[in-house]
């Protein structure tokens, strides 16, 4: 029967892998797989009784063999051989002038290649470097400069919810995030408050924005002017959320309504259209005022 599996390789993507009849492996295992014309060892993370999906190529990976002792025992060799190398390449790169600060770096199963992953703010001409390590190191070097964000997800850590960053959990994909997003949601835009571990705007802050800005569609604006059921006043703050109201009425009372149980008063500035995102008026929670 024709089997895929799901492997994680360190530092490097989720492959799905063609299991040839008669490789005997299993959820949890480590396994030596060939990709293309390298060697990895990898963890199968999962297993199906289907083969590879079409849409990975005609010559998708192949786990050749579960890892054996003498596998783990070349593995561990390699990771020393890796730190090795990796000095290496920090003192190539100082010599071109170029600071670097080298993330992860590891070689293949088969000492074929050697990835590094680093980041830099300085110019820095890779592909020069890693032919010149290559000659020197006698395999084949890839260099791959990765930002900030990047970084964080490789060396994880806790966020301030008290719970493993998402970016080393589940996020492989980074979205533009802008100060807006917090505006919208009322968040304190104390950096400390809104910055992630990597010292740039936190993922998160796009999770429900959509949603503040769907369920904002339509209430008035801090100062609009409204006609409520115990008088006219103005509002003096907006729950999104709850959709509720709060109003100064004209007899200095703060009450709070239902956004379905005011009208805005057009003369108040109220032009009853959506939200336009340019132009985001101030709405202060609930709570706040009064």
């Amino acid at each position: 029967m024709l089997r895929s599996a799901y492997v994680e390789i360190e530092d490097g993507p989720r492959l799905i892998c063609a299991v040839p009849e008669g490789v005997p492996v299993h959820v949890g295992d480590e396994c030596i797989l060939e990709n293309g014309e390298v060697q990895e060892v990898g963890h199968i993370a999962k297993l199906e009784d289907k083969p590879v999906p079409p849409e990975e190529g005609e010559n998708p990976p192949t786990v050749l063999r579960m890892a054996t002792l003498q596998d783990h025992a070349r593995a561990g060799e390699n990771a020393v051989r890796s730190k090795m190398a990796l000095q290496t390449v920090a003192e190539r790169a100082r010599e071109r002038d170029a600071e670097i600060h080298i993330v992860r770096g590891r070689y293949s199963f088969d000492r074929s290649h050697l990835r590094v992953l680093f980041s830099s703010d300085s110019g820095l001409d890779d592909r020069a470097l890693a032919r010149d390590l290559a000659h020197e190191l006698k395999c084949r070097v890839d260099m791959r400069q990765i930002g900030v964000r990047d970084e964080a997800g490789i060396i994880g850590g806790i966020g301030t919810c008290g719970r493993k960053l998402c970016c080393c959990t589940w996020l492989r994909q980074f979205d533009t995030i802008n100060v807006k997003m917090a505006k919208v949601q009322k968040i304190s835009l104390n950096p400390g408050a809104i910055s992630g571990n990597c010292g740039r705007l936190k993922c998160c802050l796009r999770y429900e924005y959509e949603n503040y800005r769907e369920m904002g569609r339509g209430l008035p604006y801090t100062g609009t002017t409204v006609e409520c059921p115990n008088g006219s006043g103005y509002v003096v703050a907006v729950n999104v959320l709850l959709q509720r109201v709060k109003v100064r009425l004209e007899d200095g009372q703060y009450l709070e309504y239902d956004a379905n149980d005011i009208r805005p008063v057009p003369a108040g500035g109220y032009s009853g259209k959506d939200v336009d995102e340019k132009s985001e008026p101030e709405r202060v929670p609930l709570g706040s005022v009064g």
